[in-house]
Formats: structure tokens, sequence, C-alpha cells
């Protein structure tokens, strides 16, 4: 009988090691500005800005809420698939929301923190008049698209690695349905062991 205490304290103790929880922190950069409330990064380029925010109340997955806003007159096209998260060499690719439901239940409801609206007025003003848009997958092909003058939020969930390697979300194809332009977002952060 002792022997199977034994085993359950010790497969408990393991289990209780495989899910340490870590900080993703965000690294600025000359272009890419800290928002230091929300913990977050911002970037603009080609009439598009670009806001990312680690999601740190999600520990069963890495997670990241990302805003597109579309400054442009163009509507702006992107692929979830295409939001790449590279750490340690290995690129992985978004969860789809069956995945995502999965690993955190039917109830998770995905948010901002409110602190990101006074990140976003600080750092780009104008930012915060554009319009919400809820953003709808609108054909097969899984591409979102962003109106002009308008932004929208989506929800990045990738299967977490064990390992503290620096990280890169890079956000590639945002695509300009007009001009034909492609245009590409890196933001970089950090991971600690808590």
């Amino acid at each position: 009988m002792k022997k199977i205490w034994v085993i359950l304290l010790a497969a408990f103790l393991m289990g209780c090691g495989l899910t340490t929880t870590r900080n993703i922190i965000p690294v600025p950069g000359a272009d890419v500005p800290l928002l230091p409330r929300s913990k977050g990064l911002a970037a603009y380029k080609d009439n598009i800005s670009v806001v990312v925010v680690p999601m740190q109340s999600v520990k069963e997955l890495d997670a990241f809420g990302v805003i597109i806003i579309n400054e442009s007159s163009n509507w702006i096209s992107i692929e979830k698939e295409d939001c790449i998260l590279v750490q340690g060499g290995e690129a992985r690719y978004p969860l789809d929301d069956k995945q995502v439901n999965s690993r955190m239940g039917s109830g998770y409801k995905p948010s901002m923190p409110e602190e990101l609206r006074v990140d976003i007025f600080e750092w780009r003003r104008s930012v915060n008049y554009i319009s919400s848009r809820d953003l709808k997958i609108v054909d097969e092909d899984k591409k979102i698209s962003i109106m002009g003058g308008t932004k929208g939020t989506i929800y990045l969930h990738y299967r977490t690695a064990d390992t503290t390697s620096p990280m890169q979300l890079i956000i590639s194809n945002i695509y300009n349905e007009s001009t034909k332009q492609r245009t590409l977002f890196s933001f970089t952060f950090n991971v600690e062991k808590k």
C-alpha cells in the first residue's frame, strides 16, 4: 500500500513540474514601441498599424491578441495561418478555433486588457477613434478582410514549447487588395519562467 502512495505522490509532483508558468516579455525596437501598461508592442507601416499583446492570463497556450488597423482607403486581408510564431528555430502555426476550445473549454472568450486603450492613445491617438468591425472569415480560404478606415481584433493561440528561447511573432502577408502590396510585421518577446 505504501508503494502505491509513493508512486501517486511522485506522479503528482512530476505533473506539477510540467505546468510551470511563464512570462512573455515584449522587446521593443527602433520602430516597435513598447506599450507599457498592457505590456504589448505596436508598429506602423504602409498605412497599417498592428498592436500585439501577449495574453499572460492564458497559461495553457502561448496566446496573443492582435489588433490590425487599416488606415488606408483600400481593403486589406490576412489569413490567420500566415501568423507564425518562431521559437528556438521551430515555426509554430496558430491553432484553429476547435483546438483552442478543446484546450480552454467552450466558455473561453479572449479579451484585450483594459489598459490597452490608454497605451494606444499615448502611442497614436487617431487609432482609438477608428471604428472596430466584427471580423468574420469571409470564404473557405479562411481569409479575413478589413475594410479601409476600420480595425479588427484577432486572437492567436499556439501550443506552448518547453523552452525559454526568445520568440518572434511574424504577421506576414497583410495584403492590400487594391495595390496588391504585401506587408510584414515582426514582434520579439523574451520568455521567463516564474
